[in-house]
């Protein structure tokens, strides 16, 4: 008797464990295909800003459930900051918080939004970045979005969609960084 209540509360245990999912989608773009050189001994202030009304990333929304919300591991600001400054770098910037000029980036809108149905799911990706070059009394703002959608049988899953955030995430601050108006904002210090 007690060996067979030790062993159903094992398995409830064990298979409770296994079914919860992830608290956390995870955020990693790799920055490829960027021009490099592009400066020569420019400085500049690099700061994100997040706008959202909201910190999530992931939103699955199933019928009569309620939706089910993941962030990044880490803050939105800090990962788009490590992923581009190394590519300012290799492009010839010096990031300097004390610099005249100032590139900030900021994040409009970045959500995967999953629409979950019994035997199948829709996903679409939404990324708008805002990105402003201060210089003086001169702004350059221009505006990046991406859009991507995918679908399937049965549930997502959530690494495919993490792939497809951050490829996306990371073809639009590719975008950019080889941008022509905000290389030249840039050099015109």
């Amino acid at each position: 008797m007690k060996l067979t209540l030790l062993l159903t509360i094992s398995l409830l245990t064990l298979i409770t464990a296994c079914s919860s999912g992830p608290k956390h989608i995870v955020v990693s773009p790799e920055l490829i295909g960027f021009s490099k050189g592009v400066y020569f001994d420019n400085k500049i202030q690099l700061n994100s800003i997040d706008q959202r009304s909201a910190n999530h990333v992931l939103q699955i929304i199933t019928h009569n459930q309620p939706a089910k919300l993941l962030s990044s591991q880490n803050n939105l600001t800090n990962i788009i900051n490590q992923a581009i400054e190394p590519v300012l770098r290799k492009q010839g910037i010096t990031v300097d918080q004390f610099s005249n000029t100032r590139l900030e980036i900021i994040i409009d809108t970045a959500l995967i939004n999953v629409q979950q149905d019994l035997l199948n799911y829709k996903a679409t990706n939404t990324i708008s970045l805002i990105a402003k070059v201060h210089q003086n009394n001169k702004t350059l703002t221009k505006t990046f979005k991406t859009k991507g959608q995918s679908k399937g049988p049965l549930t997502a899953d959530i690494a495919v969609l993490e792939r497809d955030f951050n490829n996306q995430l990371a073809s639009t601050l590719v975008k950019i960084t080889n941008d022509l108006e905000i290389q030249n904002a840039i050099r015109n210090n």
